[in-house]
């Protein structure tokens, strides 16, 4: 038997995606492509691998005891590339999913990076809430998500890209103590706050609950900038980022709430499924470590 790469891969990722055209999209193939490596493979082997309905693939016993093979032949691509010092180009499609906040500070830094460094790449981000964008990864829909948290469950991989303040902060006409305010007391003033399906949320929801915060929360929105604008024009206290909010904070616009106890850093996380083998996902957070600043910089957007 004497099967080529191509014929593996493909094996490898129609089996753990499910379908030809989600293995095609992957490896920015066509689906008649997929299916005749698949077919040539099974012509190899003598035997059918995948078994084809309309609910979808399923692996035969006998393709179940390729498919490690074939995982272990894209591992050593990548091996013998490194052991003779070439440079690894990535290619094809790659579904990124990132909050707002990225967005707007260095999701351009991001793309520049891996333009740069892998040009046939097909980078396709998508900003969205955080719980929204998991199950998007939990159903193939992306590839990887950069989010806060990283507790997702056995079925995720996580590396941590960077770490971001969250304090309280509200303007200065709200009429607010000095001194910082007690969890009891933050039900005595109003709080704005992202809207469900907000990772943030989730990250401190615990931390709020286990310090006894009582939150009078009067609005919510999926909307960074409309939270930093309404708290700007009084209308409550908010969690946001001194790091993005800094230029408001040095013109007056807003000012930093004392909190006993004050909310901790937020970790930042590149998740993405370990049920599919695709080396593209740890160097693309390998470069999102490099690139993470959440400070706002002139021209974020800027085209690479």
């Amino acid at each position: 038997m004497n099967p080529t790469f191509k014929q593996l891969e493909a094996l490898y990722f129609s089996a753990t995606l499910g379908s030809f055209s989600a293995a095609a999209s992957a490896l920015h193939s066509t689906q008649s492509a997929i299916s005749k490596r698949i077919s040539d493979l099974e012509q190899e082997a003598g035997q059918r691998l995948l078994h084809r309905s309309s609910t979808g693939l399923s692996v035969t016993v006998v393709g179940q005891r390729m498919l490690p093979l074939a995982e272990e032949a894209l591992k050593l691509r990548q091996r013998l590339a490194e052991a003779a010092g070439q440079p690894i180009q990535w290619e094809g499609r790659f579904r990124l999913g990132v909050t707002e906040l990225i967005a707007l500070t260095w999701l351009g830094a991001l793309v520049r990076s891996l333009h740069s460094q892998h040009p046939a790449l097909q980078l396709e981000p998508r900003v969205d809430a955080g719980l929204e964008m998991l199950e998007a990864l939990r159903n193939h829909e992306l590839d990887m998500v950069i989010l806060p948290g990283n507790d997702w469950g056995e079925t995720f991989r996580s590396t941590e890209v960077g770490t971001v303040n969250n304090v309280w902060m509200a303007s200065p006409t709200l009429s607010l103590p000095s001194r910082p305010l007690l969890p009891a007391e933050f039900a005595d003033y109003p709080v704005l706050m992202q809207s469900q399906g907000s990772s943030k949320n989730l990250y401190y929801e615990a931390w709020l609950n286990q310090h006894g915060f009582k939150v009078n929360q009067v609005f919510c929105t999926n909307s960074l900038s409309v939270l930093g604008e309404l708290t700007i024009n009084g209308l409550g206290i908010s969690q946001l980022s001194p790091e993005y909010f800094r230029p408001e904070l040095e013109r007056g616009l807003l000012r930093i709430v004392q909190s006993d106890p004050m909310p901790p850093p937020m970790s930042y996380n590149a998740v993405y499924r370990q049920d599919t083998e695709d080396p593209r996902k740890e160097a693309i957070a390998r470069i999102a470590v490099e690139t993470c600043d959440f400070a706002r910089h002139p021209r974020a957007f800027a085209a690479p």
